[in-house]
């Protein structure tokens, strides 16, 4: 077991690339299973987005989608994730600061996209959990035809498309899932450490 840091770095500030390393292994072997579970779920999007030669962008995408807040925040601890939107939460602006507008765009995209394929892909509501059926109403539900035009006109719409279709089907037996030290070098090329 690894031991955790409680080191709050804030949303806003930048942090070192070891920082970054370390509060992503911290993660990935963190003791609580919901939260190391984030991160291994990351780790399996961006194997899945290796596996498709994606953008570097979208690799660190997929692998931070679900545990940015907890990356963000500096510390890996079940308060770090708020359920908050990254806008209201400030994490947005961390991702935006340190790892650039590729990334925080498509991650912050994510729940809008469900919204955008629920609104026109036939039958894909239905096919959603009921946790997720819910979690698309609190997010406000089918789109309008200005949203979804908002949304298309987004330059990163079909990065967060491309992650909710990996999220939506199966995992890839054929996909090996790394060790988080495999994706450094991911997160580095799009960094501003």
């Amino acid at each position: 077991m690894i031991a955790t840091k409680n080191v709050r770095i804030g949303y806003s500030e930048a942090v070192t690339r070891g920082e970054l390393q370390d509060l992503l292994i911290a993660g990935d072997r963190h003791w609580n299973p919901r939260i190391s579970g984030l991160f291994y779920y990351g780790r399996q999007l961006a194997a899945r987005a290796v596996s498709e030669n994606a953008p570097n962008s979208l690799v660190v995408s997929s692998l931070l989608l679900k545990s940015c807040q907890f990356v963000a925040s500096g510390t890996i601890s079940e308060e770090a994730w708020t359920g908050d939107s990254l806008l209201a939460s400030g994490a947005y602006d961390w991702l935006h600061c340190n790892l650039g507008e590729a990334v925080a765009e498509t991650i912050r995209l994510q729940p809008t996209t469900k919204r955008f394929l629920a609104t026109v892909v036939p039958n894909y509501f239905r096919q959603l959990h009921i946790e997720s059926q819910r979690r698309l109403f609190m997010d406000g539900g089918f789109m309008t035809h200005i949203e979804r035009a908002t949304f298309c006109g987004n330059r990163y719409h079909a990065n967060a498309m491309t992650i909710a279709r990996w999220a939506d089907s199966p995992s890839d037996v054929f996909v090996d899932t790394p060790e988080m030290e495999f994706f450094f070098s991911f997160v580095d090329s799009v960094a501003f450490l």
